[in-house]
């Protein structure tokens, strides 16, 4: 929008633009405590990235880290992007696989807010939505599939039910760009950074909270108050709020858009806690040949699942270092994310020690506690989505955007941001 000659003002509480990204720079380790990386998916996406002058230095994926673990059954294991991955690997008994295979043969069913478990379990058989539907779940939106709607958190896989009868036959049939995994050389930080490049001075207020958001016939007035606590304002005709659900309370908006706040009051955002370690290579066991894995929640297992951050992206950290990154909590054991520093310490070396014969312990730890994590898609995410919109129209001008609506993703947030504020121009 600023390149298009928009007039803009962003007001941003924290220190630095990003939100939910943390890039930690420390003697050789370069550490993510929020977002790893970023999942393009065709052309428009390298596009989009351009624009904001990344393009020349996206880090691709090293392609051995292209294979994805699945802890199961007391052992890891390994899968690709191919069929013939699963098909060979013991994840699955023969019977599982033979039930899986049959989805190209099943009608269409299922119903109206019908969960991602219930979807997968009718699609591909219990055995797969249990031991590949549900750890995808965790890893994603570090969710419960039997309380989210398939609808909302997988549209598009959905959708291939609708038109094609059967999901495989549909991804035959509409194989799309493959994707790609890239980061940065200075983290996802410099992602943040290249977007808020264009901003003048002036444009950026950094520190400050939002007094005021009135509108009146004239447009939007909004002020508010920076670090040294100086007062400042400004007329817009346009507002788009970017802060999560769970903040919009304490937004100084005025009375007549605390209904739509209640509706939002409710939706779940659990707490994840992130614990990254650096190892000497020689103290883990495990190759890490692969992007990390996940545990399905029959496993009963404390982590939800741990990332290879120097598999997928060797420059992470010193020569001969590796870095592994645990989730904990989320819908499945909530309770977890808030224990202890010490007590979640015994919770990753006991984890670590048996999935990956990690020994000793870390030279580096890092532990990021986030209190309300990734918003869950559940049964009432159609009807708050449409409070939403009802709101936008009763308010012209006034926009929320983020990952509570249109995936949770961080591709698939800088895409709906992209296209809103090319709506915008438009108005």
């Amino acid at each position: 929008m600023v390149r298009a000659g928009a007039k803009v003002k962003v007001i941003e509480p924290s220190h630095r633009c990003g939100g939910a990204i943390r890039t930690i720079k420390e003697a050789g380790w370069l550490v993510e405590t929020g977002p790893n990386t970023l999942q393009l998916e065709g052309e428009a996406d390298r596009t989009l990235l351009r624009q904001y002058g990344l393009d020349g230095c996206l880090q691709e994926a090293d392609p051995h880290s292209a294979q994805r673990f699945i802890y199961a059954h007391g052992q890891l294991h390994g899968l690709k992007a191919s069929p013939l991955s699963l098909i060979k690997s013991n994840l699955l008994s023969w019977s599982g696989k033979l039930r899986l295979l049959s989805e190209i043969f099943r009608f269409r069913g299922g119903y109206e807010g019908e969960t991602v478990y219930a979807f997968a379990a009718r699609r591909f058989g219990a055995e797969a939505a249990q031991l590949l539907m549900d750890p995808v779940v965790s890893g994603v939106h570090a969710g419960d599939p039997h309380r989210l709607v398939m609808q909302n958190c997988f549209p598009s896989v959905h959708a291939l039910e609708e038109k094609h009868r059967s999901v495989i036959l549909g991804l035959i049939k509409n194989k799309g760009p493959a994707r790609r995994i890239v980061g940065f050389p200075d983290g996802m930080q410099q992602l943040a950074d290249a977007m808020a490049t264009p901003l003048r001075s002036g444009e950026l207020e950094l520190n400050s909270m939002a007094t005021l958001i009135r509108r009146d016939s004239q447009g939007w007035n909004v002020a508010w108050r920076n670090a040294e606590g100086i007062e400042n304002g400004a007329r817009a005709r346009q507002i788009v709020v970017t802060v999560p659900h769970w903040q919009w309370p304490s937004l100084p908006f005025d009375e007549s858009l605390r209904p739509t706040f209640r509706e939002w009051e409710r939706t779940e955002a659990p707490p994840v806690t992130v614990i990254v370690r650096g190892y000497d290579q020689t103290a883990i066991r495990h190759p890490l040949d692969g992007f990390g894995y996940l545990t399905p929640g029959s496993e009963n297992r404390n982590v939800l699942g741990c990332l290879f951050p120097t598999s997928v992206l060797p420059q992470r950290a010193p020569a001969g270092k590796v870095l592994l990154c645990c989730f904990i909590g989320g819908a499945r054991h909530p309770a977890l994310a808030r224990k202890s520093d010490e007590e979640l310490r015994a919770i990753v070396d006991g984890e670590l020690a048996e999935t990956l014969g990690a020994s000793g312990a870390p030279e580096k730890e890092w532990i990021q506690r986030w209190d309300r994590a990734i918003p869950q898609y559940g049964a009432d995410q159609t009807r708050r989505e449409a409070a939403l919109d009802q709101a936008e129209s009763a308010h012209p001008g006034l926009h929320f955007h983020g990952s509570f609506r249109g995936g949770v993703a961080l591709m698939q947030v800088i895409r709906s941001g992209d296209a809103l504020g090319a709506k915008l121009l438009t108005t």
